[in-house]
């Protein structure tokens, strides 16, 4: 057997085991932002008042990115089966990002269904917006540093297509709320307290979301085998993968998107003997030396290579056609 499939069945069995107990890191992550905020109230006029609120704003960026995991596992069924308390949990974890979770749901599910395939989002084909070797990489090198959120959201007005019309009025809802409580934000706090309690997080947090979108599917292969589609990265960086709750085992999460967050890393660590050396080779064990790699990669782009692969495609059309179908049912196990 090849990939993860020379896993054992008892170390499945039990890396899909729910604990609810772990749904208790949300307030936990929630209690650490409100304390950040605290700080920066407390600080506002200390002289070490700047470099207090960039730390505050670096966890704080860290704290919204574990809470997107969190929304992630639940979109994914992972954490209740309850639709009702699904949507809330999910959107309770999401807001934070600033996106609304309706309109990710309907995306991601669907993303797992076509991974690294031309038309998945997370496939960024610089092609399709310029052919000059120079500004492609440019482009190439501004998405992934920070400007992929934006890339996203104007992909996702594809995905409005895919949604009933109350869930269309329900995406716009998201947004008008999330939008509501930001400048409910802005006007109540102090302009200092505010940067560093959202505005920066927020801009950080562009790119922690560039660059790991970068490292999770960037140069990987469309195969129909998971276990080769994505990279699991940082599985030393333990404060990380506590505070984003094990989102760089993207891998495993490929392979089995039934594994709830919590049970990732044990499972890696007990699973890993049986990967193949293709798998262990997209395993790394830090974050930001693995993105400086894949940085120096997109300079070193060959863009014609890219243009030909897709070459065959009418590029439009295939859009349209995958669109159509369905993502992988929430709670899938594999």
């Amino acid at each position: 057997m090849t990939g993860m499939d020379a896993v054992p069945k008892e170390i499945l069995r039990e890396a899909y085991q729910r604990k609810p107990l772990y749904i208790l890191k949300v307030p936990l992550l929630y209690g650490i932002w409100a304390a950040a905020a605290v700080v920066l109230y407390q600080t506002q006029d200390h002289r070490f008042a700047i470099p207090i609120g960039v730390a505050c704003s670096i966890l704080i960026a860290y704290l919204i990115r574990g809470l997107g995991a969190v929304a992630h596992d639940v979109v994914h069924g992972n954490i209740t089966r309850n639709k009702t308390a699904t949507y809330w949990l999910s959107l309770l974890c999401w807001s934070p990002t600033g996106m609304s979770v309706t309109i990710y749901r309907n995306y991601h599910l669907h993303h797992h269904r076509i991974t690294n395939t031309y038309p998945d989002v997370d496939n960024f084909v610089v092609t399709d917006y310029t052919k000059n070797p120079l500004l492609a990489k440019i482009l190439l090198l501004v998405v992934y540093l920070g400007a992929y959120p934006l890339y996203w959201a104007l992909q996702m007005m594809r995905y409005t297509k895919r949604l009933s019309r109350w869930e269309f009025i329900r995406m716009n809802l998201e947004l008008l709320m999330i939008g509501g409580l930001m400048l409910t934000a802005f006007l109540l706090m102090p302009l200092q307290v505010f940067i560093f309690f959202f505005g920066l997080p927020f801009l950080l947090g562009s790119f922690l979301a560039s660059s790991t979108s970068m490292v999770e599917h960037f140069g990987m292969d469309d195969t129909s085998d998971d276990a080769y589609s994505s990279r699991t990265y940082g599985t030393k960086c333990h404060v990380t993968n506590f505070l984003w709750n094990n989102v760089t085992y993207h891998n495993e999460h490929h392979k089995y998107p039934g594994i709830p967050f919590y049970n990732l890393a044990s499972f890696h660590k007990k699973a890993y003997p049986y990967y193949d050396d293709e798998v262990k080779a997209a395993v790394h064990t830090s974050i930001y030396p693995l993105m400086l790699k894949l940085y120096w990669r997109i300079l070193t782009l060959d863009i014609a290579a890219i243009d030909a692969q897709y070459a065959h495609l009418d590029r439009k059309a295939e859009k349209e056609k995958v669109l159509k179908v369905p993502g992988i049912p929430a709670g899938s196990s594999a």
